[in-house]
């Protein structure tokens, strides 16, 4: 299945059907259960499922007399996804003609599958009332699950405060990284940890990035042959990886490690950091469609070789797909490293993959994947319109006017995403972003608009970005209207709340602009620029202006007051600390507030 459409291909002898409205009023009128099969290119048992269990002929035979097979890839519709995976991939379900859920699994070797799909069948045949009572009490407490995103209290310092209490709970102090087995690398938490330790200099989030950073980057997680990071090691310890590689995790690792190297001046981090991005533009980035591949691996021995061998053998091709949200990623990712790692050229191809992405939007609509020679993806029911590809879109638009002299293209066309936002996805009665639009037509838990976490949060931040250039008041009222849903959901997601919590302390605190003039590849506009980086205020917007020939400054402004350029990174802190009027908090006082949980 590696580099095809999900829907081609395949030889298991089951005539799988995309997930649409056709499909399932076909099964609606042959008085059929769905059976629903969630895979992904880059998942080693989703490929061990298709060359044994649906490959059967006795459980391929049985699903197509008895079921009707529906077949979706986790990466072309992470909205199927989100509301039926049942705890991993492959997720194998069983729904009613109408969508509604019956049974679930993973993973089922022949026997088991063919034992599950006879116990569905006759439960359906000789209860078939009983399933569909079961089915909708199901939606309806998925229903009330889904209501618990709603306007509440405002935001508070008090939430950051303990989700990072959360965050500590769940550290792993003998190997680094949060939680038991399997180990994953986390990049949200590890994103409000450096967050956390520039804006504190506490010694116990050093302490957790340098054990964790330490143990990924020196253990099995990282690719230290091809460069880019696995997906998650089996134990504890950062061994037995999984080895595919996913664009998502590398771009959110590439920066980890690039801000990394800055706040703890580690020299390793930042080549950890560059040879992410190289690993990006060499295997995942395809200059011919404009667009970042989403993953390489999977079912091939190649990363387990030996180094030598590995030289000369061939690797496991990408995804033939580019993704809308996870290319716009990528774009934030490389305009920001063209800065950190002096290397401009970084910045020019950013632009290019910005461009691209803009101008697949056809009478409003953003498609979220498009194949290797720039078509859309080809499947039947083809998806657009995700909000994780709008709010990224936003903010790599946002990103690239505040890395450009003359953005006033960038900022238009962000403004007119954000009202596309609002128009389609913005909930104004309990406030924050559904993942769809609504639709009348849609079939079984689709018809129920959930509000992601991350992509809120995200927007959230976006919506901050904007609101700051703008000035325009409607844009930081939004932002909290987003955050403030998740007052009290946000307990749901424990320390997975991270981004959440670092965009609500954006929020609290007021925006500091620092742009920093100069060339990007001369030692002194590049001192200014890791200077900025390093303030340890919670809301910090960097606008780096490339001029040429020009000595290298720092202006500083708080709202519309801006103080006099500064040339050297040692007067940066003390500029913006006299530009907020607020003394700085020593900060041991903070370090006991936070481990005297």
């Amino acid at each position: 299945m590696a580099g095809t459409s999900p829907l081609t291909d395949r030889n298991d002898g089951i005539r799988w059907l995309p997930w649409n409205q056709r499909t399932f009023e076909a099964a609606q009128e042959m008085d059929k259960p769905a059976l629903l099969s969630i895979s992904a290119v880059w998942c080693y048992w989703c490929h061990v499922m298709d060359e044994t269990t649906y490959s059967d002929p006795g459980v391929a035979r049985f699903v197509n007399e008895n079921f009707v097979p529906v077949l979706v890839d986790n990466d072309h519709r992470p909205d199927v996804n989100a509301r039926y995976n049942v705890g991993g991939w492959p997720t194998t379900a069983f729904l009613t003609p109408h969508g509604g859920y019956i049974a679930g699994a993973t993973y089922l070797p022949p026997d088991q599958m063919l034992a599950m799909l006879m116990e569905v069948k006759r439960a359906y045949d000789e209860d078939k009332s009983g399933i569909y009572d079961q089915a909708a009490q199901l939606h309806r407490q998925r229903q009330e699950y889904l209501g618990r995103v709603a306007a509440g209290p405002q935001v508070s310092h008090r939430l950051v405060d303990l989700i990072a209490r959360r965050m500590a709970g769940a550290y792993d102090a003998r190997n680094g990284g949060f939680g038991e087995e399997p180990k994953f690398p986390s990049a949200p938490i590890l994103k409000f940890i450096l967050h956390l330790y520039r804006t504190t200099g506490a010694d116990f989030y050093r302490a957790m990035l340098v054990k964790t950073l330490d143990a990924m980057a020196g253990g099995k997680l990282y690719d230290s042959v091809d460069g880019g990071f696995f997906r998650f090691c089996a134990l504890p310890d950062w061994t037995e990886p999984q080895r595919e590689k996913m664009l998502e995790d590398n771009v959110n690792l590439a920066g980890v490690f690039l801000d990394a190297a800055i706040l703890l001046d580690n020299p390793h981090y930042r080549e950890v950091a560059a040879r992410t991005i190289d690993y990006l533009l060499k295997v995942l980035a395809h200059d011919g469609s404009g667009g970042f591949r989403g993953s390489q691996g999977a079912h091939s021995d190649y990363f387990g070789l030996p180094e030598e061998t590995r030289r000369s053998s061939e690797p496991p091709p990408p995804d033939a797909y580019c993704y809308t949200n996870w290319t716009c990623q990528a774009i934030s990712l490389l305009l920001e490293a063209a800065w950190k790692l002096t290397r401009p050229e970084l910045a020019a191809k950013a632009l290019n993959y910005l461009e691209r992405v803009g101008r697949r939007i056809e009478d409003g609509r953003l498609p979220h994947a498009w194949d290797g020679e720039g078509k859309p993806s080809g499947q039947p029911a083809e998806t657009s319109d995700l909000l994780g590809d709008w709010a990224a879109y936003l903010n790599a638009l946002l990103d690239t006017y505040n890395c450009v002299a003359n953005g006033s293209e960038y900022l238009e066309r962000a403004e007119d995403a954000a009202a596309q936002l609002d128009e389609r996805f913005f909930d104004p009665a309990r406030g924050g972003y559904f993942d769809v639009e609504a639709d009348g037509g849609a079939v079984g838990y689709l018809r129920l608009r959930e509000k992601p976490l991350q992509d809120n949060a995200l927007l959230a931040e976006a919506l901050l970005k904007l609101h700051h250039a703008t000035g325009n008041g409607h844009y930081r009222q939004r932002a909290e209207n987003t955050l403030g849903a998740y007052v009290e959901a946000n307990r749901d997601f424990g320390e997975h709340a991270a981004a959440y919590a670092r965009a609500v302390d954006r929020f609290l605190h007021p925006p500091v602009e620092i742009t920093v003039e100069g060339e990007p590849g001369r030692e002194e506009a590049h001192s200014l620029y890791l200077a900025a980086s390093r303030v340890n205020h919670p809301h910090v917007i960097v606008k780096p202006v490339a001029v040429e020939g020009a000595a290298a400054l720092a202006h500083v402004c708080v709202d519309t007051l801006c103080y006099p350029p500064v040339s050297r990174p040692e007067e940066l802190a003390a500029s913006v600390a006299e530009a907020l009027e607020v003394p700085q908090t020593p900060v041991e006082s903070i370090f006991e507030r936070f481990v005297s949980f």
